[in-house]
């Protein structure tokens, strides 16, 4: 039966919303927060070894 009284339900219309804002906050500072074993980001982390793999790729194709 559903309760059709003014007031009921009023915490749990939002809900879906604060939890993608947590859960996105999560995301983002484990990405491009230092991380305690490496002391960079996980972004960085990527794009250095992005540049890493682009230097190498590029000698390879300068050899003859």
């Amino acid at each position: 039966m559903i309760d059709h009284r003014k007031g009921t339900g009023l915490r749990q219309k939002g809900s879906a919303s604060v939890e993608y804002v947590v859960l996105t906050l999560i995301v983002v500072g484990v990405l491009f927060l230092p991380l305690p074993g490496l002391g960079e980001s996980l972004v960085n982390t990527l794009v250095s070894a992005l540049r890493q793999f682009q230097a190498n790729t590029t000698y390879l194709l300068s050899l003859p």
